[in-house]
Parts: C-alpha cells; sequence; structure tokens
C-alpha cells in the first residue's frame, strides 16, 4: 500500500528514434510501496517508457526530460551510477525471460552474481541466499535447479528466476513488463500471484505494463492509459474501469467486458475499437486518438491537456462518466480480459 512518499518522478518524458517522436510528454509519479498499471495496445509507448526510465533504450533511440529515483535524479547519470542502481534500487522483469538471462550460465550462478556485485556477499553466502530466494518465488527443488541452464527450465520457471533476481537487493520498485504473457492461464495467476506477494513482503513499488485488465485490476492501485506515446486517461483502477472518460480507455474497457465468460454472446456482435494502431511516426497531431474516435470534432486538431484532480483525462469530448459496472473479468485476477480484442495488438 503506498505511503504517499514519491520514489518515481518522471515529468515531460520524451522519447524519439531519430526525428521521429515515440513517446512524448509522459508525466507521472509513483509513490513508495503503490502499485501503478501501465496499459494500452501495443505500438502505445509503454515499454519504451519503462525502458527510458532504467536507461536501457535500443541504439538509435533517445531521450529528454526528468527522471528521479528517490530523488535523485537519472537522465545524465554516469553509466557506472545506473549500473549501481540498477539491480538494486530498480529492477525489471521482462517479457520473454529468455531474452534477458544468459543461456550460457546456469541460473543460480546469474542471480548469486546480482547479490555479490551489489551486497558485497561472499560465493557461498550468495548460494545460500539464492537457495533461500528460488523456494521463495515457488520453484520446487531450488538446490537442484540452481545448477539448470535457462534451456532447461520452463517459461513459468524461467520467469520465477526472474522474479527471484529482481527482489534479490530488495529494489525500491520493480518495473515488470507483459511479464506472464508468454505463459499459460494456469502458470500466469500463480506467476501473479507471487509477484504481488513478494513485492508486497519487500515493501517495493511495482509498474506493471499490460495489455491484460485482468491482470492490472488485479494487481494495481492506480491506472495510466498510453495511446500514441502519450498518457491519455489516469487514475485509481475501480474508478476508471466503471467510469472511464476517454473515448479510448471506454473502448478497451468494452472489448474486454466482450471476451469475458460473462459475455452474452447472443447480445449481437462484439465491440471493437474502430480502426488500428498507426504505424510509428503516424499518429495525428492533435489528439492522437482522434483517427479512430467517433466523437472526433474540428477542435480535436489541437491537443488536450491531461487535466482533472485524481482522474485525469486528455479529451475534448470525454465519455459521459455516469457509473457503469465493469466487466467481472477486468476485476479478477487471471481471467482472459485482455486488450486488443478487435483491434491492433
Amino acid at each position: 500500500m503506498s505511503t504517499g512518499t514519491a520514489l518515481l518522478e518522471v515529468s515531460g518524458l520524451c522519447v524519439d528514434l531519430g526525428r521521429i517522436p515515440v513517446v512524448s510528454d509522459v508525466s507521472f509519479t509513483v509513490t513508495a510501496g503503490e502499485r501503478v498499471g501501465l496499459i494500452g495496445e501495443s505500438g502505445s509507448g509503454k515499454s519504451v517508457t519503462a525502458l527510458a526510465v532504467i536507461g536501457l533504450l535500443p541504439e538509435g533511440m533517445s531521450a529528454r526530460g526528468q527522471v528521479r529515483l528517490e530523488g535523485e535524479p537519472l537522465f545524465g547519470a554516469p553509466e557506472r551510477r545506473m549500473s549501481e542502481l540498477r539491480g538494486n534500487r530498480v529492477t525489471m522483469v521482462f517479457q520473454e525471460p529468455m531474452s534477458a538471462l544468459n543461456p550460457l550460465m546456469r541460473v543460480g550462478r546469474q542471480v548469486a552474481e546480482v547479490l555479490r556485485v551489489h551486497r558485497g556477499m561472499a560465493r557461498r553466502a550468495a548460494r545460500a541466499r539464492v537457495v533461500e530466494l528460488f523456494a521463495r518465488v515457488g520453484l520446487e527443488e531450488p538446490e537442484q535447479q540452481l545448477r539448470a541452464f535457462p534451456h532447461q527450465l520452463s517459461g513459468g520457471q524461467r520467469q520465477r528466476v526472474m522474479l527471484a533476481m529482481a527482489i534479490a537487493c530488495g529494489p525500491a520498485i520493480v518495473l515488470a513488463d507483459e511479464p506472464t504473457t508468454a505463459l499459460d492461464v494456469t502458470v500466469q495467476a500463480q506467476v501473479l500471484r507471487e509477484l504481488r506477494q513478494l513485492v508486497d513482503e519487500e515493501g517495493s513499488s511495482l509498474l506493471l505494463i499490460s495489455h491484460d485488465l485482468a491482470v492490472v485490476a488485479s494487481l494495481c492501485e492506480r491506472l495510466l492509459v498510453m495511446y500514441g506515446g502519450r498518457v491519455v486517461e489516469s487514475g485509481a483502477t475501480s474508478e476508471l474501469l466503471s467510469r472511464p472518460r476517454h473515448p479510448y480507455t471506454a473502448g478497451l474497457v468494452a472489448t474486454s467486458a466482450a471476451v469475458s465468460p460473462d459475455h452474452d454472446r447472443a447480445a449481437g456482435p462484439l465491440p471493437v475499437i474502430a480502426g488500428t494502431v498507426p504505424e510509428l511516426g503516424s499518429f495525428p497531431s492533435g489528439c492522437v486518438f482522434r483517427g479512430r474516435c467517433d466523437r472526433a470534432s474540428e477542435v480535436c486538431q489541437r491537443l488536450p491537456d491531461l487535466a482533472g484532480d485524481d482522474h485525469q483525462v486528455a479529451c475534448w469530448h470525454p465519455v459521459n462518466p455516469a457509473p457503469a459496472t465493469p466487466p467481472r473479468a477486468a476485476v479478477q485476477a487471471g481471467g482472459p480480459a485482455s486488450i486488443g480484442a478487435g483491434s491492433a495488438s
């Protein structure tokens, strides 16, 4: 639960690929102990935002703006300092652990290396700590798993290794980028429960990137909705899912409800978000969603501000905020509701 102390502060974050804007003027704060979800279709800028925060942008991308972790500016910090922070105060769990784990190194040694580098542990003490961590994240026979190479483990086991690595040093914040997308539904639910339990026990904050409303609703207290590299809506999870103000958010909630087990298949055609996500560099000026929005008018050629108090929206024609009942699949863990039904993902 959040204590209200600002932990991660992102202000005016912009990321460009050459001259092409990828993320534009993104600002948000994650407080100590808070779990925040970052949602939107593929191509919305979610992963790029997280990579910019941790200083791991791909070659060719550049970032500007301000990012502070526990009050310390990260942009412009020497790489040596960033290396000290990554894996220690800020960690990341990637969508596909095979891309993050060294295929030529046993997994136990990879996790132990984090402890030796950041905590100065002796080899034997680090090994014992890794056994504890593996047991804690639900790996059976943890002492045997220490000696496994990544390819010898299942997808769920590899993701648990990544969780162990992420919490090894008691980080201030964990960034999790679609951490369960590659897993089957049963394993996904188990890993999500473990992730929530681990960050709560460590007192860590969580920034969870996902396209799955069920996932973010089960884990996160607050949501940020991104489209076209911009935050278009933000607010408490329950408020945002029950009273979406932005037409894009309303579309995500509607498509999510349509693929939930409770949806009446005889009620008519499935709702979709018209059109597809534009290619990078092709988003319109003004409101980035206006090319797909049936509420768009001439004023939408101007960029709307993200306005409001606890529930913020960037829209000239917000959806009627009358209370609505959120889809059950969007408020329960492990449900099939995911963004992109009938639209680009």
